[in-house]
């Protein structure tokens, strides 16, 4: 597989970081310091204020010297994106978020790899969890120039690629149009996206950021993002060639969504979403749900609290390593 640009140019690529800010006045003083600190700078940075109504403004103003800042109404994460995307002038562009933090050889690291494999279009890391949640994030399949047919199967099961360790060759950006906006799985959505159109995606094992857990960003909007995510697996079902992974991720979607519909107190429309997960793929826990959502409301919750502490209870083991009935 060819990059989509692949023989075009043999010049040292320019890179922009973009930065996404809303009401990221705790943080973004850190971000931009990070990134204006590496050890090969950005040839630019465009950060985008998408209408923060704390002191985010007053911040960058001390960074004006050294950053472009463009003010726009808010319209969220992925619309902020587009927004610096379209000022961003060089040949990749390097995305983060205002609460996260560059390792200081990130972009030396990407540089290297993009003179070693220049039809590379899609770059992407480790990164550090910190803040509220600790850890590492998901793993791709495999390291360097990646197989895109192995990533685009585990990326359809786990979103495996951690968008701010990501730099994008532009005009594929440009060729394939922007984020879908107001939407809670934009960043899975294009990377697969990305992956269908050809593009060639390169993994470095290195943590590349330290990426902040916060209340703000740990989403209570649980219901929605999952929605979103299971339209992007309908979406793309027809590019997989493994029906019954298809099946498997389809059959999960309907069980989360299921799950935090009853946290809602939404039992009818929970029901119907159990028992779409048993029709994908035959489940006990979605034919369980199902059973119990047919019951009377009084025994229903009765049966549906012991149940949540029972899979609790058995993830917890999991977790532990414990060994767990069958």
């Amino acid at each position: 597989m060819h990059g989509i640009a692949a023989g075009m140019d043999t010049r040292t690529p320019t890179i922009t970081a973009v930065v996404a800010a809303y009401n990221a006045e705790a943080w973004i003083a850190e971000t931009l310091s990070a990134i204006l600190g590496q050890s090969r700078p950005p040839d630019e940075v465009v950060v985008v204020d998408d209408g923060s109504t704390d002191g985010t403004a007053a911040v960058l103003r001390r960074f004006a010297d050294r950053v472009r800042i463009v003010t726009r109404e808010n319209g969220g994460c992925p619309a902020a994106f587009n927004t610096a995307f379209a000022h961003a002038t060089c040949d990749y562009v390097a995305m983060c978020g205002a609460d996260d933090v560059w390792e200081p050889r990130k972009l030396e690291w990407h540089a290297r790899t993009l003179a070693e494999h220049p039809q590379v279009d899609v770059l992407f890391g480790d990164a550090q969890l910190f803040g509220l949640a600790d850890g590492t994030y998901a793993k791709p399949p495999g390291e360097g120039v990646l197989d895109g047919r192995a990533l685009r199967d585990a990326l359809y099961r786990e979103n495996v690629i951690c968008a701010p360790s990501i730099v994008i060759r532009r005009n594929l950006f440009e060729r394939l149009g922007p984020f879908v906006e107001r939407f809670g799985a934009d960043d899975l959505e294009y990377w697969m996206r990305c992956l269908c159109s050809g593009a060639v995606f390169f993994y470095d094992p290195r943590v590349l950021l330290r990426y902040r857990r916060h209340e703000s960003n740990l989403s209570s909007r649980l219901l929605w993002m999952a929605q979103c995510s299971h339209d992007v697996h309908r979406w793309y079902a027809d590019d997989l060639e493994d029906a019954a992974l298809v099946r498997d991720v389809l059959a999960e979607d309907h069980f989360k969504i299921g799950r935090y519909l009853i946290d809602e107190g939404r039992a009818v429309e929970a029901r119907a979403a159990f028992r779409s997960a048993v029709r994908q793929r035959r489940s006990a826990r979605a034919l369980v749900w199902t059973l119990v959502l047919s019951l009377p409301e009084g025994p229903r919750r009765r049966a549906g609290d012991a149940f949540v502490r029972l899979s609790r209870s058995l993830g917890a083991r999991r977790a532990a390593g414990e060994p767990t009935p069958s």
